[in-house]
Parts: structure tokens; sequence; C-alpha cells
């Protein structure tokens, strides 16, 4: 094998790695997204349903995800017809030879078209 097929290889699997740990945060990041948005739907029309209860939803699905947030983290707006949800973290990722912060904004929200402002 000569020296450009063993630094190919040698790149290869390098993006490989980076690719092993730079990807379960982006999917996690996207069912949060998923979830955020499906709460925010139906908390739009269950005039009942509470900011903390909403944030209490939010976090039942955080931890089923696996991501570590903390409580004063996520962000919930509730008026009378629309409801809001914004989720700020950070996420470090080692690369063996590059520490990376990887930061996610997921946010939310739904307003209820048939109500009155």
């Amino acid at each position: 094998m000569s020296i450009s097929g063993v630094f190919m290889v040698l790149v290869l699997a390098a993006m490989l790695f980076a690719a092993f740990k730079l990807l379960p945060p982006y999917i996690d990041n996207y069912r949060l997204q998923d979830a955020l948005e499906s709460i925010a739907r139906s908390s739009t029309y269950n005039a009942r349903i509470t900011p903390e209860d909403i944030r209490g939803q939010v976090m039942s699905e955080i931890r089923e995800i696996g991501i570590p947030i903390e409580e004063n983290q996520v962000e919930v707006q509730r008026t009378g017809i629309s409801v809001n949800i914004a989720v700020r973290y950070t996420i470090p990722v080692d690369l063996l030879v590059h520490q990376m912060v990887l930061n996610f904004e997921p946010v939310a929200g739904n307003r209820n078209i048939i109500a009155r402002p």
C-alpha cells in the first residue's frame, strides 16, 4: 500500500470518528425540537395546562432523550392564545485532538387560530 493510500485511509477514519462523535448530539437536538413542537401544539388548545405543567412535559422528554439540561434552561411563555417554548444548552464533544462545544437553541411556538386576541 502506498503512502497516499495510507493517508486516505487515515483521513477516512478521522472523518468517520468525527461523524460518530458529532452526529448523536444533532440527532438528539432534532428529537427535542420535534418534541417541543408537539408539546407547544397540544398545550395551545388546553387552557388548563400551566407553564409549569408544560415545563414538566418538556423535562420529561429531555430526560427520555438523555440530554443533560437543567430545568432553568427551559423557558416557557404562555399567553391566553399562544405557547412559546425555548431551550438553550451546550454539549461538549471530545474529538481527541480538539475539544468542541456545540450550542443548541431549539424553540417552538403555537398560536390558537380560533381564539380571539
